[in-house]
């Protein structure tokens, strides 16, 4: 994972690769959807079209968290259906450390920890994520 979106969440800070993000917007007007599970914030348009919005906390193991008008959503390139990941930052772009430690205990689509300068960052496996966001939008 040489290039990486740094986004901030729930106090943690999660890397995903570059090649996995469409762009990142700003928060929108959310619809909610009646009898969704928590951690699919709703739906909200995106250049013209409709997008899931899903909180990154429960994908990675945290619990689920409404949307603040401040968050920022970043936009998956995905192969089916368009998809936003509410985050609570970006920090940036940054170069990700090829010396990855596999975490003990994988969380969610979380399966490894880098260290940098700003502190640990945990890396969020492409495929992992794209299995539990089609688990989710499908359930």
């Amino acid at each position: 994972m040489p290039r990486a979106v740094i986004c901030l969440h729930g106090g943690n800070r999660y890397a995903l690769p570059l090649s996995a993000v469409r762009r990142v917007t700003e928060m929108t007007f959310v619809s909610r959807v009646p009898r969704a599970p928590p951690a699919l914030l709703g739906v909200m348009s995106q250049q013209g079209r409709v997008a899931a919005l899903i909180d990154l906390g429960p994908l990675v193991g945290l619990k689920a968290r409404p949307a603040r008008p401040e968050g920022k959503v970043v936009m998956l390139q995905r192969p089916r259906g368009d998809v936003g990941l509410y985050v609570s930052e970006v920090a940036g772009i940054e170069e990700i450390p090829a010396e990855a430690r596999e975490l003990k205990e994988p969380s969610g689509a979380v399966l490894a920890q880098v260290d940098s300068a700003e502190g640990p960052v945990k890396l969020i496996d492409p495929e992992q994520l794209q299995r539990a966001i089609d688990n989710l939008v499908e359930a």
